[in-house]
């Protein structure tokens, strides 16, 4: 038993080190704000009434898998490589976290005019 405590008090004494080194990489305010923002909207997204269950399952799967700054980190560079997105449009940006989790995308609800009549 006390052998078992040394082997495991002695493997986190050696990855104390390798955490701490980790945990000392500061986000910039940027990265910051920007995680701050794709949380907000996970947030908001997950409470609608209006997005589908399955997105809704997919955007907290890929949360609970993946850490908020890769998510938020991966939506700014879709958004610095297609600057027409517009950064403000909640839905546009619903729709690059849905892509970039793999979750199931929205489908926009059709108008009755635009489908063709049955005979």
């Amino acid at each position: 038993m006390r052998t078992t405590l040394f082997l495991l008090a002695a493997s986190v004494a050696l990855a104390s080190p390798a955490v701490a080194k980790e945990a000392t990489k500061k986000p910039t305010t940027a990265e910051l704000q920007n995680a701050q923002q794709t949380l907000s909207l996970l947030v908001s997204a997950l409470n609608s009434k209006e997005v589908p269950q399955e997105t809704k399952n997919g955007l907290f799967g890929c949360l609970y898998q993946n850490s908020l700054g890769a998510i938020a980190g991966d939506s700014a560079a879709v958004l610095q490589k297609n600057k027409q997105i517009d950064r403000k449009n909640p839905n546009a940006r619903l729709l690059i976290l849905a892509k970039i989790c793999g979750a199931p995308v929205p489908a926009g609800k059709s108008d009755a005019r635009d489908k063709p009549k049955g005979r």
